[in-house]
């Protein structure tokens, strides 16, 4: 049983270093291809990845789907013990099949800014509710929330700012909220020489993505 659990661990392992590769590679294309404005809502920031994973060589290489908005499984929804208006879409998920074994990796995502700003068409965006938003409803959710017991990691689309800045500010929130012990760092991890950051909590080790589309930093 130890080793059927421990082999299971690694194919996760592998899964999510896949997903994580193709999430990567779509935000490459699209700084490339230009499109993208700091005015979207992550709902479109989101949907224009998940259209850029669908034609990545590497995702049509080991046959991830890859889906956007998709609800989770929920056992109370199933058995009439809750709405389906209560159901918590994920923003970005992948799947695929290893044997018998369903494979998931979940990905919620927040536009974050470390300052507050202006949209082009004249509507104020604070930045604090939205360090504040990446915390309540995304972290809080992989770690008590509906997110607990799902593979998965953070994803912050920077629309305002710098990413240290930014850093600075949620883990100073973080802080507050929990201890200093939880803040999210970078542990030397390089994904397609792209820097996964990583929060280690008493639930979880969470990661963390930052794709600067303020600033258009690749590099990171």
């Amino acid at each position: 049983m130890a080793k059927s659990l421990n082999l299971i661990n690694k194919v996760n392992v592998s899964f999510e270093l896949k997903c994580l590769d193709v999430l990567i590679r779509s935000y490459y294309t699209s700084v490339q291809i230009g499109k993208v404005s700091c005015d979207w809502e992550e709902k479109t920031f989101s949907s224009h990845l998940v259209s850029l994973m669908k034609k990545c060589e590497t995702a049509l290489k080991y046959n991830l789907t890859i889906t956007k908005e998709e609800e989770l499984e929920d056992d109370e929804i199933d058995n009439g013990l809750k709405s389906p208006k209560e159901a918590n879409p994920i923003d970005i998920r992948f799947h695929n099949k290893w044997m018998n074994l369903r494979l998931d990796y979940n990905v919620e995502a927040k536009n974050v800014s470390s300052s507050q700003w202006i949209k082009s068409k004249g509507s104020k965006v604070n930045a604090s509710d939205q360090q504040t938003e990446y915390i309540t409803n995304g972290i809080d959710r992989f770690l008590k929330g509906h997110y607990k017991d799902k593979n998965g990691c953070m994803l912050g689309y920077i629309v305002n700012g710098n990413l240290d800045d930014l850093l600075f500010k949620i883990n100073s929130k973080l802080e507050l909220q929990k201890n200093n012990s939880e803040i999210i760092s970078f542990k030397n991890i390089l994904i397609n020489k792209y820097k996964i950051y990583e929060a280690h909590h008493p639930q979880r080790i969470l990661k963390h993505l930052f794709f600067d589309y303020k600033n258009f930093n690749i590099e990171n």
